[in-house]
């Protein structure tokens, strides 16, 4: 199953081996239910997982006591519920934000090929900054 794309954004010394500190972020839009397990269990084995977010447009009915709610507060993902006509630039502003602030080094994203290209090359240049 091809749902993460990993991003590597920090190089890491030849003789350390820290473990990496990963974030998963979603399209709603692309994976649902079925895959959000699958998508975990890749990034838990690329490192310790510091949070998992799923950005879902609002206007879709999604509470927090809805099927998807339950099952996101049962796998641990934050829904993060925004303007769909600002679901990208959320998920690029909080994948920046995680590498800066937090000093997350592996971003993955289950999105739709090809639509986070531009951000996962600005994440690659940084690091090896």
């Amino acid at each position: 199953l091809k749902v993460i794309r990993r991003v590597e954004v920090t190089a890491m010394a030849a003789n350390a081996a820290p473990e990496r500190r990963c974030i998963l972020l979603m399209d709603s839009d692309v994976h649902g239910p079925a895959s959000w397990p699958v998508a975990l269990e890749v990034v838990r084995g690329e490192g310790v997982l510091a949070s998992a977010n799923i950005f879902i447009a609002e206007g879709t009915g999604f509470t927090a006591e809805s099927d998807w709610g339950r099952r996101l507060q049962e796998l641990g993902i934050e829904a993060k519920v925004v303007p769909a006509r600002d679901a990208s630039v959320e998920l690029c502003a909080e994948a920046l934000r995680s590498v800066v602030e937090d000093k997350v080094d592996t971003v993955a994203l289950a999105v739709k090929e090809g639509d986070f290209d531009h951000l996962s090359s600005r994440l690659r240049n940084a690091g090896e900054g």
